[in-house]
C-alpha cells in the first residue's frame, strides 16, 4: 500500500483570527516509496512571517523533489557531510526565495522570518533538516516514538532560515531502516506531547495518531482524522495558536494493516 499522508491546519482563537495565518505545512509522495514534507512556523513579531512561511516550505520542496535521487543514494550510503551539503542547497535556494519575495513585498526579510524543517522519508530511512522550532517526531518498524531532533533552546531569535546566518543554525537528523510513522508539527503542540521535564515524546498522544492512521485507506482518510482532531480534541482545544500537523504512515500492502481479514 505504501504511504498515507496528510496535513491540515486549525487557526488559533480571537486574538489569531485578525492576522494571517503564521505555519505552513506541505506534504508530497513521490515515486520509490518516498514522501517529502515541510512546516514553517512563521514569528510571532514578523508582520510578513505567513509570507515567509509558504514561501519557504515551497522553494525548500521544491529542491527535494529534484534532488530526490541523489538524497535517495546519500541516505543508503552515504555519510553526513554529503546530505549536509544536500540540505546546504535547500538552505541557499529557500534564502533567495525569501530574498525575492521580500523585494516585491518591498519589506525587510526580518519581516518574513520564520522557522523550517524539511524531510525526506523513504524504505531506507529518513534525513531531516531544521532551523528553528518545529516538532518532528518518528517511530521505526518495531520501535519506540523518537525526535529526529534533540530539542535545543530557542531563545535565540537568529534561529530563523530568513536570518543572514542561518546556515549556521541547520542541524541535520537522519536515522537508516524503514520508517513506520512520522509526526510533523508546530511547536504549540510541544506541551501536551512531551514527557513533562525529560521531552520524550509522550505516548498517549502519539500512539492514538499512528493506530488511526494505521487503518486509514488513503490519504483522504488521514485528512478527515486530523481535522476531526485538531477542531474536537481536548488536546488541540487548550492550545489557542495556530496549528499545524502532518501525519505519514507507511502501511504495507497486506489487509491486516487496515484491519481487514
Amino acid at each position: 500500500m505504501g504511504w498515507v499522508a496528510a496535513v491540515d491546519f486549525r487557526r488559533g482563537g480571537d486574538s489569531c483570527a485578525v492576522q494571517p495565518r503564521r505555519n505552513f505545512g506541505k506534504l508530497e509522495k513521490l515515486h520509490n516509496g518516498v514522501v517529502i514534507g515541510a512546516l514553517a512556523d512563521g514569528a510571532g513579531s514578523a508582520a510578513s512571517s505567513h509570507l515567509g512561511a509558504k514561501v519557504s516550505v515551497r522553494s525548500g520542496l521544491a529542491v527535494l523533489r529534484a534532488d530526490a535521487d541523489v538524497l535517495s543514494t546519500a541516505l543508503i550510503g552515504g555519510t553526513q557531510s554529503s546530505l549536509e551539503d544536500l540540505f546546504a542547497k535547500v538552505m541557499g535556494t529557500v534564502g533567495g526565495a525569501v530574498r525575492r519575495a521580500a523585494a516585491e513585498e518591498n519589506a525587510a526579510v526580518s519581516e518574513l522570518a520564520t522557522s523550517l524543517t524539511v524531510f525526506f522519508a523513504g524504505p531506507f530511512g529518513l534525513a531531516a533538516m531544521q532551523v528553528g522550532h518545529t516538532l518532528l517526531v518518528y517511530r521505526a518498524r518495531g520501535g519506540a516514538y523518537g525526535h529526529v531532533f534533540e530539542l535545543a533552546d530557542n531563545s535565540n531569535d537568529c534561529d530563523y532560515v530568513t536570518g543572514p546566518d542561518a546556515i549556521d543554525y541547520m542541524r541535520i537528523g537522519f536515522t537508516r531502516g524503514p520508517i513506520e510513522f512520522l509526526c510533523l508539527a508546530s511547536s504549540a503542540f510541544e506541551p501536551v506531547s512531551l514527557g513533562e521535564g525529560d521531552g520524550i515524546p509522550a505516548e498517549p498522544f502519539f500512539q492514538p495518531l499512528d493506530h488511526y492512521a494505521s487503518g486509514a485507506l488513503d490519504d483522504g482518510d488521514v485528512h478527515l482524522g486530523i481535522r476531526k482532531f485538531l477542531r474536537t480534541s481536548q488536546i488541540s482545544r487548550e492550545i489557542e495558536e495556530d496549528l499545524t500537523l502532518a501525519l505519514c504512515r507507511y502501511n504495507p500492502g497486506d489487509n491486516s494493516a487496515l484491519g481487514l481479514r
